[in-house]
This record gives structure tokens, C-alpha cells and sequence, in this order.
């Protein structure tokens, strides 16, 4: 999981060392520089009953995640923009 940071222009690593259970999981895919491109928020629940947000970085799925992914009639580009220092939806 993680944060981005303005003033760093990257990303805080919010460390998630246990199985947890995906609570919510929303974002988008969008054609990238390098292809197309996922941008995911997620809620993960833990064991303790506490919850981690925040960008989904990287996971690993066990025994199963069930997601579901509907086109859009709008096609999806994003472009680097150098001021917050990430690549996002360009609006045209």
C-alpha cells in the first residue's frame, strides 16, 4: 500500500505483512506510456480488525480475489504531468 506525497513526488510504502481481506478495491485502467496502466485504491482488513488504505502498490492473492471490470465508452489516457510528478488522466 501507499501514500503519495506531494512535497516528495512519491510514493510512502504502508507496510502489510499479514493476510488481510480486501474490503474495497477502486480504480482505473488507462493507456500509459508504457501500456496500459492500473491505478487502484484499496481498503484491506486485518485480522485485528483494523483496515490499511491507500494505493494499491503491489499484492499477492490467496486463495482467490474476485473482481469485476467493466469497459468504459470512454477511452482512458493518462500523460506524465511533471508539477505533482505522476502520470494522470488526460481530460481530452
Amino acid at each position: 500500500m501507499g501514500w503519495f506525497d506531494r512535497a516528495a513526488k512519491d510514493y510512502r510504502r504502508i507496510g502489510v505483512e499479514e493476510q488481510c481481506e480486501v474490503l474495497s478495491l477502486l480504480g482505473d485502467i488507462a493507456v500509459g506510456e508504457d501500456g496500459p496502466t492500473a491505478h487502484l485504491h484499496a481498503v484491506l482488513g486485518l485480522s485485528d480488525g483494523t483496515t490499511r488504505g491507500g494505493h494499491l502498490l503491489e499484492g499477492r492473492v490467496w486463495p482467490t480475489l474476485e473482481v469485476i471490470v467493466r469497459d468504459s465508452a470512454a477511452a482512458l489516457a493518462k500523460i506524465h504531468r511533471p508539477e505533482p510528478g505522476l502520470a494522470l488522466i488526460d481530460p481530452e
